[in-house]
C-alpha cells in the first residue's frame, strides 16, 4: 500500500536516492545543460524542508520512499505587466521506475493542490523539460494546461 506524507529530515538519505535519479534523467538527455554531477547536501535539503510554504511530499511504500514532490507556495508581485498572484509551483516530481503506472505522481499532484488550495493559492504549476513526453501526458491527464514555451537556439555547438 502506498501512502503519502510530508517529508521528514530524516528522509534525507532515501530522499537523495529520488532525487539523484531526477537529475540523472534531466541530465542524460540535456547534458549541454545540465552539470555532469549534482547532489543536494543535506544543509540544501533542509532549506527545501524550511521553505516558508513548502510543498515536500513522500510516497511511502513499507518503509521506502518510491515517490516525490518537491515546491513551495509563494507571492508573486505584481508589476507593470503582471498581476499579483499567490502560486505553488512544482519543482520536482519523480517516481522510481518500478513504481511507474500505480497513480502515485498523480496522487502527489492531487495532495500538492489540495496544499495549494488550502492556501489560497491562485494556480498550480510546474516546468517541464519537451523530452518528458510522458510526464507531459501525464500533466495535461490531470487537467494541467500549457501556459507558454520556452524556446531556445544552442549558438555553441560545444554546448
Amino acid at each position: 500500500m502506498i501512502t503519502i506524507r510530508n517529508v521528514q529530515i530524516t528522509d534525507y538519505e532515501m530522499a537523495s536516492v529520488l532525487e539523484d535519479a531526477v537529475f540523472k534523467l534531466h541530465q542524460e538527455a540535456r547534458p549541454d545543460y545540465f552539470v555532469s554531477q549534482a547532489h543536494y547536501s543535506k544543509e540544501e535539503f533542509e532549506e527545501l524542508l524550511a521553505r516558508p510554504v513548502p510543498i515536500s511530499l513522500a510516497a511511502v511504500c513499507g518503509e521506502q520512499i518510491v515517490g516525490i514532490c518537491f515546491g513551495e507556495i509563494t507571492e508573486m508581485s505584481e508589476n507593470t505587466f503582471r498581476k499579483g498572484r499567490k502560486i505553488a509551483v512544482i519543482e520536482d516530481l519523480f517516481t522510481l521506475p518500478e513504481y511507474r503506472g500505480r497513480g502515485i505522481a498523480s496522487r502527489l499532484i492531487e495532495k500538492a493542490r489540495e496544499q495549494a488550495k488550502a492556501e489560497q493559492a491562485d494556480a498550480l504549476e510546474l516546468c517541464v523539460w519537451s523530452f518528458n513526453a510522458s510526464a507531459m501526458r501525464l500533466y495535461e491527464k490531470l487537467g494541467m494546461k500549457v501556459q507558454y514555451y520556452r524556446m531556445e537556439e544552442r549558438l555553441n555547438d560545444e554546448q
